[in-house]
């Protein structure tokens, strides 16, 4: 059972025209900035909020069609959903909170308590199967929360940042967890997320989503090696620019020029890693065919590496050892020269 998605609407100021493929068994992590509309996407593929235009499909069945006037009821749709604050039911039992979905479809208690403990015991959680959501931990209340998602069997599971609620060493832990269950499950799931880590554990395939649109998609490797927007690549570290390359020149929008050392024609992505990236206090001599000059904006250290950033006509990211930072003192800021060699320029078309 695949999904496939073409979902256009107006909230506020949002405007969402975003289409998704998603196959069976496959985990897709949606991917963007604050503001980008990942939650209102997952809301329209729930049911929860209409379309302005679009089509919803799932294993062939039309969940939504806005030209041939169809638009399922969020109940009757099969989708699962894990929301951010998992939405427990203070006054029930954990037992009880997994059963309600059953209830609400017509089963028995005798009939909806058993499938419900079953789940309960898949999460390791059987022994909380009494107690109410206050007395649980956040990662028993997610782990409650991905069992009523998952006991009603549904045919897409959507995860609105499922572990932006606990801790850090919670998180390590229920991560694992999750991933063995979504593994398990065989239907299509879409995963929203601002944690890349999140997304690289848990996902096969990355959608990023800016302002509204997909600005890229693909695997993780696809993405993270050659980013198409400036959030992508500052998400990743990488220095990202575009131009146009007549073949080694490469003119950049802001009228600056770089050289490298493959040829291309036509719009293109330049990235550089920030390793590549030499700070000098006196204009270099030598090999670099790309210099020129910025001023320290800033430093973060990372480990054992510290990012400079250069401003100035062409903004630029170096990532040097505090060695360097030393010997070069980039602690007082000041004038420096940027320095990188042809070859260390990545070029991909637009």
């Amino acid at each position: 059972m695949s999904l496939s998605a073409h979902i256009c609407l107006a909230l506020g100021s949002l405007r969402l025209a975003a289409t998704l493929e998603v196959a069976a068994g496959e985990v897709v992590a949606v991917l963007g900035p604050n503001g980008a509309g990942k939650t209102t996407l997952l809301r329209a593929l729930a049911g929860l909020v209409p379309l302005g235009a679009g089509r919803v499909e799932l294993g062939g069945r039309v969940l939504e069609d806005t030209e041939a006037g169809i638009r399922l009821p969020a109940e009757e749709r099969g989708v699962g959903v894990l929301f951010q604050d998992y939405l427990l039911f203070p006054h029930l039992t954990a037992l009880e909170n997994v059963a309600f979905g059953l209830r609400a479809r017509g089963l028995s208690r005798i009939q909806a308590f058993p499938r419900a403990h079953a789940w309960l015991e898949r999460v390791g959680l059987e022994e909380v199967a009494g107690a109410r959501p206050a007395a649980l931990s956040g990662g028993q209340a997610q782990r409650v929360a991905l069992a009523r998602a998952l006991a009603l069997e549904p045919g897409l599971l959507l995860l609105d940042e499922p572990l932006s609620a606990l801790d850090a060493e919670a998180r390590l832990v229920i991560r694992r967890h999750l991933r063995a269950h979504l593994e398990a499950f065989d239907g299509p799931c879409v995963l929203v997320t601002h944690d890349p880590l999140e997304a690289i554990a848990l996902a096969d395939r990355l959608v990023i989503l800016e302002a509204g649109a997909v600005t890229q998609s693909g695997t993780i490797d696809e993405v993270t090696r050659r980013p198409r927007s400036a959030w992508v690549a500052g998400l990743v570290g990488l220095n990202l620019y575009r131009g146009y390359a007549r073949g080694h020149r490469i003119d950049l929008a802001a009228g600056q020029g770089l050289e490298a050392a493959d040829a291309a024609d036509g719009e293109v992505f330049v990235a550089v890693h920030p390793r590549a990236v030499a700070l000098h206090r006196r204009q270099p001599d030598g090999s670099p065919r790309n210099v020129w000059s910025g001023s320290v904006g800033g430093l973060d250290a990372q480990g054992d590496r510290v990012r400079v950033h250069v401003d100035g006509p062409l903004p630029v990211v170096a990532e040097v050892t505090p060695a360097a930072v030393s010997s070069l003192d980039l602690g007082n800021g000041g004038r420096v020269w940027v320095a990188v060699k042809a070859s260390e320029l990545d070029l991909y078309p637009v």
